[in-house]
């Protein structure tokens, strides 16, 4: 049997583009998915803004069937499913792509948000995983998806909400936890000094040098949760490699000692939005801690 046929657990990640996935918190979806965690993830754009790597596409491609093949064999490589909503990446902000009418920028907001209610009521998550409100670095599809997720989030369980749209049968589900992906502002500092170290910019960090990491990174005290993914490291390494359009993920890795890798990468951290944490909680190690499956009749 599968695992979704077996487990009584279930995570729901949505992230703006092919790769977020990976690059972002792919260890501690690949944990999940390997300790029989159902795992799903919904990608909502298709990355078709960008540079690709002109030895990463077969004849005939354009970019967003280069990216789309390699989202498959990434979430494969995870070991979760698949969901796709394909509106067109908006690109960074400010930049002539953010007025496509098929992005997802310009998409109606409550038709997005019905859509990802039916992804929560169809899929019944007790976990919901997305970006920060920030978008980590500012992306303006990253910043859009956190908006869209947290307010389906809230609205999953109504019965009034999007009865006529999408509920076609499907019962309300609330899910029980709502989680914004997160990177340590001590994370991001060791980062910092390791590129320097390098000799790169770490105010022109990514493929397209567009990425400032002296403007990121989330306080210490507002992560609520880490999750330990040192041993699904190489399993994140092989969904990362997989989006070799995009480069594979921080090329300055295998430059680095497995011990310094592990201390570094070996955890990803999380903003618990819901239910808030109270003052002074301990940070969490699992996020499905206090989830209760006698609650959920389809559990």
């Amino acid at each position: 049997m599968s695992i979704a046929e077996n487990s009584r657990y279930r995570l729901l990640a949505i992230f703006a583009h092919p790769d977020d996935e990976s690059f972002g918190p792919g260890g501690t979806l690949a944990r999940y998915a390997a300790e029989g965690v159902d795992v799903h993830i919904l990608i909502m754009t298709d990355g078709a803004v960008g540079s690709v790597d002109p030895g990463a596409a077969e004849d005939g491609e354009n970019l967003a069937e280069v990216r789309g093949r390699e989202l498959r064999e990434a979430v494969a490589a995870l070991g979760a499913t698949l969901h796709q909503c394909h509106f067109r990446d908006s690109g960074m902000a400010g930049t002539e792509a953010n007025g496509h009418p098929d992005c997802l920028l310009q998409a109606d907001r409550e038709e997005v948000t019905g859509r990802v209610v039916r992804s929560m009521r169809e899929l019944r998550p007790q976990v919901i995983v997305t970006h920060d409100p920030t978008g980590g670095y500012f992306h303006p599809d990253h910043i859009r998806v956190n908006e869209i997720v947290t307010h389906a989030f809230q609205l999953a369980g109504d019965p009034a909400a999007y009865a006529e749209q999408v509920d076609e049968g499907l019962a309300p589900h609330k899910p029980q936890k709502l989680y914004y992906t997160a990177l340590s502002r001590t994370f991001i500092k060791w980062a910092i000094r390791l590129l320097r170290l390098m000799g790169k910019d770490p105010t022109k960090f990514g493929r397209n040098g567009d990425i400032d990491l002296t403007q990121l990174g989330t306080p210490d005290e507002m992560i609520h949760a880490r999750v330990d993914t040192g041993d699904y490291l190489e399993t994140q390494r092989r969904a990362s490699a997989a989006h070799r359009s995009q480069g594979g993920g921080p090329g300055f890795q295998r430059y680095l000692p497995d011990f310094v890798v592990r201390r570094l990468f070996g955890r990803d951290a999380f903003i618990r939005a819901y239910p808030a944490p109270a003052s002074g909680a301990p940070v969490e190690k699992d996020l499905f801690a206090g989830v209760s499956l006698e609650d959920d009749p389809n559990s």
